[in-house]
């Protein structure tokens, strides 16, 4: 069976078990706009405008410390100048999201999606400093990489319990662990989701095989070189988070770090430059 029939078939049987939500109508709208030859730029501040939630959480990103603006935007037009169209629909997108998982279950999500700006912020950083690398790209991948676990999170009420046994797992693979307790894994819904709301292939790619480092290791792999540069970037920011944190021992970053620092073509101490230089970064954020 080809690989598309078997996605197909995977997302049949997730939709129904797991219940993915649809995308919101506010992005099929925004989507439309976007991609338009001539985009209609007041529809789109109307779009965004109509929601008031929306349009304060979008100002609020727009003037974090990250995108470093001298003069903080007062209104849309100001947000959307600043992060042109693309980025904009991404931010979006992420920013309803949100809005849909504010709590799951009975589990407010609030530090889940901090965590996960922090981790698109250093991404994208890293991004910057490295050769051939897409900010833009990075940025929104860290953002969206864990996007299945509030899905999961809603659907099983022992999915945190299940979190926790993956993370300190040093000899099995994290989404084995899952499909064992779910019968599917936070990559697997991540790619469904982020396919379902249209966001681009390279990202949803990246997004379900980001467990998966022994594919950054082989000539011929399943996932495009774009694809695995966000998984391997993603990873580098993790760690550089947890050391900034004071963590030491990361139980990812022993099963895929050396892959990582081997795909990007990085020597210990170019990663230790880079950990000193996120570290530096993420003061700056706070």
């Amino acid at each position: 069976m080809e690989e598309t029939q078997l996605l197909d078939h995977e997302m049949e049987r997730v939709l129904g078990s797991v219940g993915i939500p649809p995308r919101p109508t506010i992005l099929m709208e925004l989507d439309s706009e976007v991609k338009k030859d001539d985009p209609d730029f007041r529809k789109i501040e109307r779009l965004v405008s109509s929601d008031v939630g929306l349009s304060a959480s979008l100002l609020k990103t727009v003037n974090s410390p990250f995108f470093g603006l001298h003069n903080k935007a007062t209104t849309i037009s100001q947000a959307v100048s600043v992060l042109g169209l693309s980025t904009l629909a991404r931010t979006i997108t992420c920013l309803m999201l949100r809005k849909v998982f504010a709590t799951a279950g009975q589990i407010s999500m609030e530090r889940f999606w901090d965590a996960s700006a922090k981790v698109a912020m250093a991404t994208a950083y890293i991004a910057k400093q490295l050769p051939g690398m897409n900010r833009d790209e990075a940025y929104t991948f860290g953002l969206f990489q864990d996007c299945g676990i509030p899905v999961l999170m809603q659907r099983f009420p022992d999915y945190k319990q299940t979190l926790g046994i993956a993370n300190q797992s040093v000899d099995r693979k994290f989404t084995d662990i899952e499909e064992e307790h779910c019968q599917t894994t936070h990559s697997t819904v991540g790619y469904l989701l982020t396919k379902s709301w249209n966001l681009p292939q390279t990202l949803s790619s990246a997004i379900r095989f980001h467990h998966e480092y022994d594919l950054l290791a082989e000539s011929q792999s399943l996932i495009a070189q774009e694809s695995q540069n966000l998984v391997a970037l993603a990873l580098l920011a993790e760690r550089a988070i947890q050391l900034h944190s004071g963590l030491s021992n990361s139980v990812e970053w022993r099963k895929g770090g050396e892959i990582v620092l081997h795909h990007l073509g990085l020597s210990e101490s170019e990663f230790e430059d880079i950990v000193d230089d996120v570290k530096h970064f993420l003061d700056a954020q706070d």
